[in-house]
């Protein structure tokens, strides 16, 4: 397992772990963090199945979306879908964080689970997970319909591709630094089927 150190950019601080499936070199799941235009991009993609080919499928996602991050997140998945066609595909969950609106956007094809957990008991729901629309980028895109989320101050969003069961929410705690809670979801959560990458990110507020 590769657990990254805590990372910040910005209004985010961040941490991702990820293992490849057993018997495999590489991973297809694959993650970006980078500066957007209203604020940070983060994606984590899954190349269909495992190996070389999801790999690189993967890759080619997240060139593209690096190379058009200050778009939208549909404007993101469309760049992707068109520069995928000639790969097995990819699935994926975008969100833009935008400090200066204290909102995310949010848009999922496949199924990368994705969660936003708030830091204030008060606040109802306490969880709120993204929609995910069936589909494959590159292959068969669904009508493409971004989600609006207000985020507050230590909240945290935790995303989980499919080679982590579908309950990882169950033992993140938003208290706990974002190391911790990667670190916690892969160990309790991964399934030794696929490839599998969790990610968690900390909303800090405006920087």
């Amino acid at each position: 397992m590769t657990t990254m150190a805590v990372q910040r950019t910005s209004c985010i601080e961040w941490s991702v772990a990820s293992r490849a499936l057993p018997g495999e070199a590489s991973s297809g799941d694959l993650h970006l963090v980078t500066p957007a235009r209203a604020g940070v991009l983060v994606a984590v993609v899954d190349g269909l199945g495992h190996g070389v080919e999801a790999t690189a499928a993967a890759q080619i996602a997240v060139n593209l979306l690096h190379e058009h991050a200050g778009e939208s997140v549909i404007a993101l998945a469309q760049h992707c879908h068109r520069g995928l066609r000639e790969t097995r595909g990819v699935v994926m969950t975008l969100m833009t964080i935008e400090p200066d609106e204290s909102r995310v956007m949010t848009l999922g094809i496949g199924n990368v689970e994705t969660m936003l957990f708030r830091a204030n008991p008060r606040v109802q729901p306490q969880r709120l997970g993204v929609l995910l629309r069936g589909g494959v980028v590159g292959y068969q895109l669904p009508a493409l319909h971004a989600s609006v989320w207000p985020i507050s101050v230590d909240d945290v969003v935790v995303f989980a591709t499919d080679g982590l069961r579908e309950d990882f929410g169950d033992g993140v705690n938003p208290a706990d630094s974002v190391v911790q809670v990667v670190d916690r979801v892969m160990a309790q959560k991964f399934r030794g089927t696929d490839d599998g990458l969790v990610l968690a990110c900390k909303y800090l507020g405006r920087p």
